[in-house]
């Protein structure tokens, strides 16, 4: 039999824009995002700032290579990188940023220690699991619910998952209510409500309504985005003089150069 032609996803016909168009907004705001806490972790060293940089970085290449896995290509190599990674470990790396960013060291290295192993046990458990190669060709825009055949992947990847969103919504809701003013209270809100709509935006299949996976991520992050800009520090009045702020300022809970309230 000869061999299929390759061809770009999106010359073909029955790929719509919109079960491609999503994904990779996901994967540009995704990779936008990481290069402005790149920037900042090159600035001030902090390591919270590197380890939400690494989980950006996760969003954006499982957004992307989603795509592969959409027919005709139904990439299943693809798919699996793309659970591992945006369903896996990116809810429970920023989770743990959130841990080093108020935590005790010791604690927060122990917590690193201990999403490592489990970490790499959900992604090997991915890759290993029997994929149904039907559902993947049916792959239409939504979360992939029923390409992996149920496995060890499901209470690790739940259990990551539940990880990530009580670090972020918790901290940012301990920060928030610590005080700082309006603003940083705002962006503390728009960080946890951002961070659990991306976290149930996997329902969306369970609720007969698969398509809206990607808007509904989308709005995710763009609300998490929102949150982040807000916690950056509005300019100076003109005339003032640098460090006149007051000093008992309070710090951030979100990817910002600050640390927290000691």
């Amino acid at each position: 039999m000869a061999k299929q032609a390759s061809h770009p996803i999106w010359l073909y016909p029955n790929i719509t824009l919109r079960r491609v168009i999503y994904p990779l907004a996901v994967a540009g705001i995704s990779a936008i995002f990481a290069a402005v806490v790149l920037r900042q972790y090159l600035q001030r060293r902090r390591p919270y700032q590197l380890i939400w940089m690494l989980a950006l970085l996760m969003s954006a290449l499982a957004s992307a290579v989603y795509v592969l896995a959409l027919p005709p290509t139904s990439n299943a190599v693809a798919f699996r990188l793309y659970y591992a990674l945006g369903a896996a470990l990116m809810p429970a790396w920023l989770g743990l940023g959130s841990i080093f960013l108020v935590a005790p060291r010791r604690l927060a290295e122990v917590t690193l220690a201990a999403l490592v192993n489990v970490g790499a046990l959900g992604a090997g458990a991915v890759f290993a699991a029997p994929l149904d190669a039907t559902a993947l060709a049916r792959l239409n825009g939504g979360p992939g619910t029923g390409v992996l055949q149920p496995g060890l992947w499901l209470p690790l990847t739940i259990a990551l998952n539940t990880f990530g969103v009580l670090a972020v919504v918790g901290v940012a809701a301990y920060t928030g209510l610590r005080g700082g003013g309006r603003r940083l209270l705002l962006a503390n809100a728009l960080i946890a409500a951002g961070d659990l709509v991306v976290g149930v935006a996997g329902s969306m299949a369970r609720t007969g309504r698969p398509e809206l996976f990607w808007t509904t991520m989308l709005a995710g992050w763009v609300v998490i985005f929102a949150g982040f800009l807000l916690t950056q520090p509005a300019a100076q009045p003109t005339g003032s003089r640098p460090g006149s702020a007051p000093s008992s300022q309070p710090r951030l809970a979100a990817p910002s150069g600050r640390r927290p309230v000691a």
